[in-house]
């Protein structure tokens, strides 16, 4: 018997800022960095005083994972493996630390110092979560690059030899490995951003690095890739936001609405032609909204607090940003419903254009499958 159906397709987008939802995080201090492990409900997100916090449903309940971790301690980025396993980066007096945690937050050990130093960001391969870069700040005239084999539990930073140019420093969160979101799932590819006009960027995952200039913009706060975008197309930025279509060759200018550095961007696919994309700056609490990386507005602006992180769950359709408050905002950009709206018989399989266009909360996805079986 033939069997047809007639579905339509309806995609909720966030081109509203209904679809931006305040979390409670149970703290009041600064937070300055989130990350959410690939695949799971996961993230983790970190701040002053030693505070860490977790999620495991995906924002519905933040609850402390910091048992270990100094009071006093200032925690500047994160990594979230997975549920249980997170890496972290910040000053505990004058000392950097990495800690690392295997339980949920339970416990966490210092698996790294430096003194006289600053780790700005941690990057664990998706390919295989045991291999890792941290960066840091230059001490004694090289840039503080270190490699783990074994999931952070041990660093070394043999072969990893990057010379410091003049006195170039680099920012917290500013990191990007490849596998984040491009689709090829090539996490060799690694960029991290400067106070000098440089991005650094290795396609051996540290290995040997080449320099990208973002002159005359002198520096990169955030780094950000999409495949889907078109092949090489990213986004940097400090006061003006700066684009490349060439994995970082050539960075150029981009137009953009607000003021301040930026300190955020996210870059998702769209179901049609290219995706939305998002941005926050220092100093600010509101969310910017773009097409294709332009034709930039502002979308919801925060109750209270200014945002210092942005970012989506790697591989993931969910946004995240951490506030000077404490406060936590997350958005998810997903498929809303599928509802059959006809029994007719088609000639042939049919996708129609969606309706309305993509800037609007919804669009609509009508098409017709013939089942002949």
């Amino acid at each position: 018997m033939k069997k047809i159906f007639l579905l339509l397709l309806m995609f909720a987008g966030t081109a509203n800022s209904q679809y931006w939802v305040e979390q409670v995080s149970g703290v009041t201090t600064q937070l300055y960095t989130v990350s959410g492990s690939a695949g799971s409900n996961a993230v983790w997100t970190a701040g002053e005083s030693g505070v860490i916090l977790r999620t495991t449903n995906g924002g519905t309940n933040w609850l402390p994972a910091n048992t270990g971790i100094p009071p006093a301690a200032l925690i500047y980025n994160i990594w979230a493996v997975d549920a249980n396993t997170a890496i972290a980066a910040g000053m505990n007096g004058t000392t950097s630390n990495i800690w690392r945690t295997s339980n949920g937050g339970a416990s966490w050990q210092v698996v790294l110092s430096q003194s006289n130093g600053f780790f700005n960001c941690i990057a664990m391969k998706s390919s295989n979560p045991l291999h890792g870069l941290v960066q840091g700040d230059p001490v004694g005239g090289r840039w503080s690059i270190w490699k783990t084999s074994n999931g952070g539990m041990n660093w070394d930073s043999t072969g990893c030899y990057l010379p410091q140019n003049a006195t170039e420093a680099g920012w917290n969160n500013s990191i990007y490995i490849g596998s984040q979101n491009f689709p090829s799932g090539n996490d060799s590819l690694i960029w991290f951003g400067t106070n000098n006009t440089r991005i650094y960027y290795s396609s051996n995952f540290g290995t040997t690095w080449n320099v990208q200039s973002t002159a005359p913009e002198a520096n990169s706060y955030v780094v950000h890739f999409h495949a889907y975008f078109g092949p090489g197309d990213g986004l940097s930025g400090g006061a003006t936001l700066m684009r490349t279509s060439n994995l970082g060759v050539n960075w150029t200018s981009q137009a953009s609405v607000g003021s301040g550095n930026f300190n955020g961007l996210v870059m998702f696919p769209a179901p049609v032609d290219y995706g939305y994309c998002w941005y926050t700056r220092q100093g600010s609490s509101i969310i910017y909204r773009g097409m294709n990386g332009a034709n930039w507005a502002a979308e919801y602006t925060a109750p209270a607090g200014t945002y210092n992180h942005f970012i989506n769950v790697r591989n993931g359709s969910t946004c995240f940003g951490v506030r000077s408050n404490g406060g936590i905002t997350r958005c998810n950009y997903y498929l809303s419903s599928v509802n059959q709206v006809s029994g007719e018989v088609p000639e042939s399989f049919l996708l129609s254009q969606n309706y309305p266009n993509p800037f609007n909360p919804t669009t609509n996805f009508e098409f017709r499958i013939a089942d002949f079986g």
